[in-house]
């Protein structure tokens, strides 16, 4: 078997779907389909129960799926040792995110894989972010992406849930949990108009049927937590982006669907760079 039909024996096992297993390795549909056949007619075998957007493994194929996927994992570790000791390349990576804190940390150790690239990064609310991806701004994005996009892949990068953020002396200071409805009838500080962190507290308001009293729309995280040290309001804040503040208390809200899934977001077209390539091998192994 070649290494291609090994990806795509591979991707249509996870996707269990033609199209999505060739969006995911950035390949046409039926060079996907040319691939699995290629194996089955070479071996005599089939690998797959042929349903529409379910592509079930038979029972040759599960027994497949470990090995070839352990294949896979060699090769990206010997293509990992290949692009960290690669340091003549020169050039620059421009990248688009939300988060600074994890996305910084990440950056950190690309520069010590590459530190001849020069990395220029924009920090952006969410809609911006998948903006820049869009119109090829940028080359990669850090940002929760709500759907998947054609020509793009997004490479789980972290799970984060949001806290509430309150001023120290607040009527809510004192409870160790907080549910959305002790938000009810409480000044809100909030992020600006396209900030993910707004549209999923706003929209968990608005299924317990609390309408929001909006005191502050602010441009910045920074800004918000500022706002709220000074008792201008409660707000809502990522968990790993709070910065512990003598004036602000930080309490886990129980009761709601405030979680997210942060990815790295390539272009297809891009999938085969190095550079690219070393980034995605760094978020794999996190």
């Amino acid at each position: 078997m070649s290494l291609p039909q090994i990806r795509a024996f591979c991707a249509l096992a996870q996707h269990r779907s033609f199209k999505a297993a060739a969006d995911s390795l950035g390949v046409s549909q039926p060079t996907i389909v040319s691939q699995i056949a290629g194996i089955e007619e070479a071996y005599g075998t089939k690998l797959f129960q042929r349903q529409r957007e379910n592509n079930r493994l038979t029972d040759i194929g599960i027994a497949l799926l470990a090995p070839l996927r352990a294949v896979l994992d060699q090769v990206r570790e010997a293509e990992f040792i290949l692009l960290s000791h690669s340091t003549a390349q020169t050039g620059e990576l421009n990248v688009v995110a939300v988060n600074p804190v994890r996305t910084s940390n990440l950056i950190r150790e690309f520069r010590i894989l590459c530190p001849n690239i020069r990395v220029n990064v924009s920090f952006v609310a969410s809609d911006r972010a998948q903006s820049m991806i869009d119109s090829e701004a940028v080359d990669v994005g850090f940002f929760v992406q709500t759907e998947g996009k054609p020509g793009q892949q997004a490479f789980h990068f972290y799970n984060y849930e949001l806290m509430a953020i309150v001023p120290a002396g607040h009527r809510l200071a004192d409870k160790p949990t907080l549910s959305i409805a002790d938000f009810g009838g409480e000044e809100l500080v909030i992020r600006e108009p396209g900030s993910l962190t707004r549209k999923m507290f706003l929209a968990a308001l608005t299924k317990a049927g609390i309408e929001p009293r909006i005191a502050y729309e602010l441009g910045s995280r920074e800004s918000v937590r500022e706002a709220v040290a000074q008792g201008l309001g409660v707000s809502v804040v990522a968990e790993d982006e709070h910065t512990p503040h003598e004036r602000i208390l930080a309490k886990p809200i129980v009761g709601a669907d405030l979680r997210a899934d942060s990815s790295l977001v390539v272009l297809n077209k891009h999938l085969g760079s190095p550079l690219i390539k070393t980034l995605i091998e760094l978020v794999r192994r996190r």
